[in-house]
Order: structure tokens, then C-alpha cells, then sequence
């Protein structure tokens, strides 16, 4: 929680630990804002549009642009007017003081919800890149064994799996042995002109 003034801080904190939510730390201003944000690394951060020394929205940008933490911004409706422009994605909640409990909370609940969901997703979009990077890997191991050992791709595929299988070691990691071996063999042959 970050406010300019510790009453509103306060009240913020006993809403939050009222509804079951745990609050690691309270600010009063942007600099300490940040160090905490960084130090913490809390899952939400509520901010005042009205910090000493920059603005809560200052602070609310970089917090999302170096991905620390998920922002809910409370401005005035004149200072949300200035957050929310019409083509711009803020990437974070603003509510309009004074601040309801039901509107806080249930803007907590969704934006936790979308965490969870972006999770997901940048999960399985890692896990693609590692799956075609493997692939990649395999396809060009394949390769050089049907080229030196004239196998078919069927009975290169099977030895590099039966490898893996009797290592206990991935297919990508026998592959990329499979390179590196070709690649060494390569070397010595190219500096002895054998």
C-alpha cells in the first residue's frame, strides 16, 4: 500500500486484512514505493495517484514496465482522466475515490484472476518454444545420422529415442550430443586435412 497519508493507508490495510489478504508493506512515498516493490515482490500494489515526489501513475508505470508486481491506481475522476487516455493500454486498474469496498475488492478478484490466466499462458508458450527447440534439435541429430549412417529418418528417430530411453536423458539432450560430436569430428578432420 502506498498513500500519502497514514490514515488512508489504514484503512486500506485493515480492508485488506479483513478480506483475508496478507499486506507486506506501507509507503508513503514513490522512492521507498519502488525499493519495497522490488524487495517484496507483492502480487498487488495499491497506489494514491497523489505520492510525494512523482505521481502514483510515475510509479505505476514503471512498476508494470519492469513487471513487478500487478497495480491498482486511486485518483480523483479529474486524475483519471489524465491516466486513461483512448488509445492507450495503462495496463492496470484505476479507481475513483472515494473507493468502495465492493468495487476494490471485486477489481482484486479479477485482476488475480487474470494473473492466473497470463500465468497459464506464458507457461504453455514456454513450453512450445522449448517443444520446437527440441524438435529442431532431433530434426538436425536425425539428419546427420541418415547422412553418415545412410538410416532412414524412421531408424534415426528410433535411435536417438532408445538412446535417450537407455540414458535416461532427453531426446533434445542426446541430440545436441549427436551434433556436438558430428561438429568435433568435423573440426579434427578440417585441421588435419584428413
Amino acid at each position: 500500500i502506498a498513500m500519502n497519508n497514514d490514515v488512508s493507508s489504514g484503512k486500506f490495510k485493515t480492508l485488506f486484512t479483513e478480506s483475508g489478504f496478507i499486506v507486506v508493506g506501507q509507503v508513503s512515498d514513490d522512492q521507498e514505493c519502488l525499493r519495497r516493490v522490488r524487495t517484496l515482490g507483492p502480487d498487488l500494489v495499491v497506489l494514491d495517484y497523489d505520492l510525494p515526489v512523482s505521481s502514483g501513475f510515475e510509479v505505476a508505470k514503471i512498476i508494470l514496465e519492469d513487471k513487478l508486481s500487478d497495480v491498482i491506481l486511486i485518483a480523483t475522476e479529474s486524475q483519471k482522466a489524465l491516466v486513461e487516455e483512448p488509445d492507450d493500454d495503462i495496463g492496470f486498474s484505476c479507481i475513483t475515490k472515494p473507493v468502495r469496498k465492493t468495487t476494490l475488492l471485486n477489481t482484486i478478484d479479477l485482476m488475480f484472476r487474470a494473473r492466473k490466466k497470463i500465468n497459464t499462458l506464458e507457461k504453455e508458450i514456454t513450453d512450445l518454444k522449448e517443444l520446437l527447440v527440441t524438435r529442431k534439435e532431433v530434426e538436425k541429430a536425425k539428419g546427420l545420422l541418415m547422412k553418415h549412417l545412410n538410416l532412414s529418418e524412421a531408424e534415426a528417430f528410433k535411435r536417438i529415442q532408445k538412446q535417450s530411453m537407455d540414458k535416461g536423458i532427453s531426446m533434445k539432450e542426446i541430440a545436441k550430443a549427436i551434433i556436438l560430436a558430428y561438429e568435433i569430428a568435423k573440426a579434427i578432420i578440417l585441421a588435419y586435412d584428413i
